[in-house]
């Protein structure tokens, strides 16, 4: 496929959807090395300062790598939460032929305080559990999960249970609570300096944020959560319908 010189699209925007397609489209896959900025300037017949932009962009998009002394590189493909069905990160990292793993950051009783209690639907001062964790995918860090849960005081969990067991909600559906419905929002953010160095990216790089709240069956928030993913290895979809 060659660039359009008659287009308004400039030729260096047109070369980045050009090569983004090949990638979208698995000509080149995942960990693949691009082709080399001589290969493109003499294929497509444009300058260096083209080519350096189209990469560019698509670096930007998170869709390539550069690598120092190797080369140019497709970057993993981005793991894809779908939003109309209630899945848990496990269940979805799973489904996709990936390894699910988890780091557990910090447990702990604390009483809960203002917008987790508002969420919650509970006096502030109530006792719940908060739960931080890292959540990973063949080994790499993906998200930062931070849980606030809401349920009997004869329920409790333990570090030991959050270690070994990569799903929380297995964890709690074992101990009679099952999640049923969930309102969520999602936002842009950049890292900041803790973020940065729990999630490995740089600081200032692009995050998505998820907040939402989880009900039992019987219409009880049970969690309030806030996932802080990767946006270079995390992306939501929707199907809709009219």
């Amino acid at each position: 496929m060659s660039l359009d010189r008659s287009s308004p699209l400039p030729l260096y925007h047109q070369l980045s959807e050009l090569l983004l397609g090949q990638i979208v489209g698995g000509q080149i896959k995942p960990h693949e090395a691009m082709p080399t900025e001589r290969e493109l300037i003499d294929t497509y017949r444009i300058s260096r300062i083209t080519v350096r932009r189209a990469l560019e962009e698509l670096e930007h998009r998170g869709y390539i790598q550069r690598e120092q002394g190797r080369g140019t590189f497709v970057a993993p493909a981005r793991i894809q939460r779908g939003v109309a069905k209630l899945t848990s990160f496990s269940e979805e990292i799973a489904a996709r032929g990936m390894t699910p793993g988890v780091r557990l950051l910090a447990l702990r009783r604390e009483p809960a305080a203002g917008r987790v209690a508002h969420e919650l639907q509970i006096d502030p001062g109530t006792p719940i559990w908060m739960v931080e964790r890292l959540r990973l995918a063949d080994s790499e860090c993906i998200a930062l999960n931070l849980s606030y849960l809401r349920f009997p005081d004869q329920i409790t969990l333990t570090e030991d249970e959050l270690t070994h067991e990569t799903s929380l909600w297995a964890l709690l559906e074992r101990k009679g609570i099952r999640m049923a419905t969930a309102d969520k929002t999602i936002e842009a953010i950049v890292a900041d300096e803790d973020q940065a160095r729990l999630l490995q990216v740089p600081r200032a790089a692009p995050l998505l944020l998820v907040e939402g709240v989880v009900y039992a069956g019987d219409g009880t928030p049970v969690e309030f959560h806030q996932i802080i993913g990767r946006a270079d290895r995390y992306k939501y979809y929707l199907h809709v319908t009219r």
